[in-house]
Formats: C-alpha cells, sequence, structure tokens
C-alpha cells in the first residue's frame, strides 16, 4: 500500500549527481535494484505490454516468411546457422561477393559472429530457419523489456524522496520505448545479430550502474556477437566515464576491451564484412588495404583531416535526426545518450554507403535509439532537481518528448509494409512451389529479393547484376537452380535485367525450366563438365 508520496524508495536512493557542463551523470549504487510503490506496477505493466509486443511481432515475421520476404542478409545467417546445425562447424558464406567476381569466406571472417555456434544448437529443436526470426523478435521484445527494467532502477534511485509523480516518467519510459519505430523496422528486415548485442549491452549496462560483476560476462557476450558489437561496448564505455567516479573505471576498462577487440579481429584476418578501409576510407583518401595496418592508417588519415568528418555530417544531418527523434531527443543531454550516439549514429553516419543510417539499417542503429530513450531518464531526475519549476518542467518537457515521439512513429511505422511486404501471395506460392523441385544439394542463384527463404543450402548466390560489367557466378555444383523474380521483392536488379537473365538461362544455357509465370521463372541447369561460371551482361 503506497502513500501520498507514491512509493519512497530506499534511503540509497539519495545517490544522485549531475556534472557541471550539463551532461546528466547517473550513479551506480550495488545492489538497488527493487521497484517500489506505482514503480512497481508501471513494470508489471511493461511486462504484460512486452509479451504483447514479442506476439505482434512473431505474426508479423511469420507473414514475411509465408511471402518469401526475405532478401540476401536473411540467406547469410541462414546459411551459416544451418551448416553449424548439421554438423559443419566451419561454414561457409556465398552470398557476399567479396573482391568480387570472387565469392564468399569461411563465416567467422565476416565479423566474427562467434554466436552463431550456440545458435546452431537450436536446430536440434527444430530445422526451420524461421528460428532465427523467432530469436529475433523474443530479443527485440527482451530489448525493451531490460531497457524498461534498467530505466526504473535509475528513476527509484534518482528521484528525489521529497518529489511525488515518479510515474509519469516511468509511464514515459514504456511509451516511448513501445512507439519507437524502430523496433519495428528492425523486424522486418530479415535477422541480424545486432538486437541480440543490443539486449546483452543493456544487460551489461545495468549490472554495471548496479554495481554488479556479472556485468562483465554480459560484456563477453556483446563480443561474441562480432566487431560492430564491440563498437557498442566502446559506446558504454564513453558513457560510463561521463557518469561520474563511480563508474569512470569500469568505462575505460570497456572502452580498452572494446578497442582492442575491434583490433584483434582484424588481426586475425575476419572483420571482411565490415571493410573499414572501404567503409570509412574515403575520408582519410585509402581506397583500398586490409588488415591491421590499413585500420591505423584510416584512423590516422580521419583525425589528421577532421573536417571532411563535419561536411559529411552536415549532409546526413536529416538521417541522424530521425533516431535521435524517435527517442524524445532529450536523452541526447544524458551520458547514455551521448555515449551511444557518438559511437552508434556517428559512425554509421560516416560510413560511405548512406544506407548504414537509412531506416532500412534501423538495426545498425538501434543500440543507440535505446539507450537515449534511458538517458531520458536520468534527464528528468536532473531537470526535477532544478527548484520549485523543476517538477512542471518535468511535465512540460516530458509531454514535448512524447509528441515528439508519435510524430515520428506515425511517420515511419506506416512505411514498413510498403517497404519490406513486397510479394504477394500468388508469388509466394510459386515460390513455394519453385522450393520443393530443388534438389537439396542442388547450387541455387535466386533474386536478391526472395534469396533468403532458399538460405539453408551451402551454395547460395543473389542474382543482383548491380556490377558494371554484369555478373558472374561461381558454379560449384553438378546441379544448379535459378528463381528470378523480376517483377517483385526488394531487388537491385532492374525487370528488364532480370528478364534478359531468364532467357539466357532459357535459351542459351538450355536449362530445363520448372515453373514458368509472369511472376516465378525456376530452372534447374547441370552444366557441362568443367564449367566454373555463369555470366549476366550488364
Amino acid at each position: 500500500m503506497t502513500t501520498g508520496s507514491e512509493g519512497v524508495a530506499d534511503e540509497a536512493q539519495e545517490s544522485k549527481a549531475s556534472s557541471a557542463d550539463g551532461v546528466v551523470q547517473t550513479v551506480p549504487v550495488p545492489g538497488i535494484t527493487r521497484l517500489t510503490g506505482r514503480l512497481r506496477q508501471v513494470w508489471n505493466i511493461g511486462c504484460v505490454a512486452f509479451v504483447v509486443q514479442g506476439a505482434g511481432l512473431l505474426v508479423w515475421s511469420w507473414h514475411l516468411w509465408s511471402r518469401f520476404d526475405l532478401t540476401s542478409d536473411f540467406g547469410t545467417f541462414s546459411q551459416a546457422w544451418q551448416q553449424i546445425g548439421t554438423g559443419h562447424l566451419n561454414p561457409r558464406e556465398t552470398t557476399f561477393a567479396y573482391y568480387y567476381p570472387h565469392y564468399g569466406y569461411p563465416f567467422w571472417q565476416s565479423h566474427f559472429e562467434i554466436i552463431m555456434w550456440p545458435l546452431g544448437l537450436l536446430h536440434v529443436l527444430w530445422s526451420s530457419t524461421f528460428v532465427l526470426l523467432i530469436v529475433q523478435d523474443v530479443v527485440l521484445a527482451g530489448i525493451g523489456l531490460s531497457g524498461l527494467r534498467f530505466g526504473l532502477e535509475l528513476l527509484e534511485r534518482q528521484w528525489p524522496i521529497s518529489i511525488r509523480r515518479r510515474t509519469l516518467v516511468g509511464v514515459w519510459l514504456l511509451f516511448v520505448l513501445l512507439a519507437s519505430p524502430w523496433v519495428y523496422w528492425t523486424a522486418s528486415f530479415d535477422f541480424h545479430l545486432q538486437p541480440i548485442a543490443v539486449l546483452l549491452l543493456v544487460m551489461c549496462a545495468r549490472d554495471l550502474w548496479n554495481g554488479r560483476r556479472r556485468a562483465w560476462w554480459w560484456a563477453a557476450g556483446v563480443l561474441a556477437c562480432g566487431d560492430v558489437a564491440a563498437s557498442y561496448l566502446i559506446g558504454l564505455g564513453i558513457a560510463a566515464v561521463l557518469s561520474g567516479r563511480a563508474t569512470r573505471r569500469h568505462g575505460l576498462y570497456l572502452i580498452g576491451i572494446g578497442v582492442f577487440w575491434v583490433v584483434f579481429v582484424v588481426a586475425i584476418g575476419s572483420g571482411k564484412g565490415s571493410s573499414l578501409a572501404g567503409s570509412y576510407g574515403y575520408l582519410a583518401n585509402v581506397t583500398n588495404g586490409t588488415g591491421v595496418g590499413a585500420t591505423f592508417t584510416v584512423v590516422w588519415g580521419i583525425a589528421h583531416h577532421p573536417t571532411g568528418v563535419f561536411d559529411v555530417l552536415r549532409t546526413r544531418r536529416d538521417e541522424i535526426v530521425k533516431f535521435i527523434a524517435s527517442s524524445g531527443t532529450i536523452g541526447l543531454l544524458s551520458a547514455l545518450g551521448v555515449g551511444m550516439s557518438l559511437v552508434v549514429l556517428v559512425l554509421n553516419a560516416l560510413n560511405q554507403a548512406p544506407v548504414f543510417i537509412g531506416a532500412a539499417a534501423a538495426f545498425q542503429n538501434l543500440a543507440a535509439v535505446v539507450f537515449l530513450i534511458i538517458g531520458g531518464v536520468t534527464f528528468f531526475t536532473w531537470l526535477v532537481r532544478r527548484g520549485r519549476w523543476g517538477p512542471a518542467a518535468v511535465w512540460f518537457v516530458s509531454g514535448l518528448a512524447a509528441v515528439q515521439v508519435v510524430v515520428v512513429a506515425t511517420q515511419w511505422i506506416p512505411k514498413i509494409p510498403n517497404e519490406f511486404l513486397q510479394v504477394n501471395t500468388v508469388t509466394a506460392k510459386q515460390l513455394s512451389e519453385a522450393q520443393s523441385k530443388i534438389p537439396e544439394a542442388a547450387e541455387v542463384i535466386a533474386s536478391q529479393g526472395i534469396i533468403g527463404r532458399f538460405g539453408g543450402r551451402q551454395s547460395l548466390y543473389p542474382y543482383l547484376n548491380s556490377f558494371a560489367d554484369g555478373q558472374t557466378i561461381p558454379v560449384t555444383s553438378p546441379t544448379v537452380a535459378f528463381v528470378f523474380v523480376p517483377n517483385q521483392g526488394i531487388e537491385a536488379a532492374t525487370p528488364a535485367q532480370t528478364h534478359a537473365a531468364i532467357e539466357r538461362v532459357k535459351n542459351e544455357l538450355g536449362a530445363q525450366e520448372v515453373i514458368s509465370t509472369p511472376n516465378v521463372s525456376a530452372f534447374i541447369w547441370h552444366p557441362p563438365p568443367g564449367t566454373r561460371s555463369v555470366r549476366f551482361n550488364p
């Protein structure tokens, strides 16, 4: 039963601080994780809300799955998962044209995402690659739930015991975590390991701010998600340093661990999926190169010519803003928000490929959004202590932030079906029929917009035709299946290019056509002995 003071917290709640430069600090208090009063009610409501969210995401994922709306990214991960699950412990990724026309490399050389090996154990329970989407949806709901718990615990111990209305901030936190559109965009675009890294990162931050050593186990889990995830630890380390003396030393450890892991991944010959020189070399006039030497050359070049960085950020400002605005923006004034925004949003915005800061790459930017939202709580606890007007300011600012989140959500959530639901039910049925006619050991070359459902194969290549000289694809099997969808799916090739490819396979290669409709053309081809590749003209 609560009193008019609305669930007074423990005496340790008195631990709170703010820095002189305006960045809101969060101070850990060991063992203070109990929620009291109406915050406990917010937590209970949040548990139900995120279970419902997870169920909704599963329904949506099944819809995308049944429509074959899964692209080459899903093909990459499902290919590795299928191989690991069937005992091929050194799976090869063939969907990425690394040093085109050479395709593929061992999966571990992509981002050193070793967490895929324990995920492969799920194959014992169910061999369908839909398992990966189930994992992702559960993780996305878990991010919201763990973020809510972390934020409520910060609120529990930082809100002044003499001031009421802290429930308002708890409800605000729950609302923004549910309404921010990028969880739904992430669930709509294939499968990626970044959400798993974000969940582990939130758990790491929560335990770190609660003074628990268990935080380092979560940090190890983040590292298992690869080199990109390791950069998240750097962001969390920056946040911990900015938060004050109590977390500064651990923050420096996190920064060091994150930097070490990124360098280590490159040094052992992995990190090919990141391609630092290819992604950021343009800022330092470095056009190629791999390994640790190239990495430091790029970093050194950027440090000596920082004006190019600001020019790029200026041109991509609106892309950055949409992610910040979806959190209510106020978290940008917190240590948690600053640290993750610098490492995640800024680095993605500087990538040579603009897609990394685009809406479709929401999974790449989700870590920043989540920590900006949680950081908003620490901003409110700072604001409420600003004299008599503090509580009123919390009401006003939280209202404005909530309206901003609603505006961004209503702008971006309705775009999801048009962006990702590209294959109609008739085409999906024809693709399912084509899939049933392809031998299990056959190599598959498929339009990249629908290739994800064919991911459980050791030889899998996307038809893109996005190279200047057309596309040359290796032939590695005595049986090759072609699956073309010219007019639907998220495709790189134009309909005209795909129709030309269909004519080449049918008339020049003499492949057997097993499905022939206006939407789907599927062929089985037995290449002549000695055939090493097949070429499609631009």
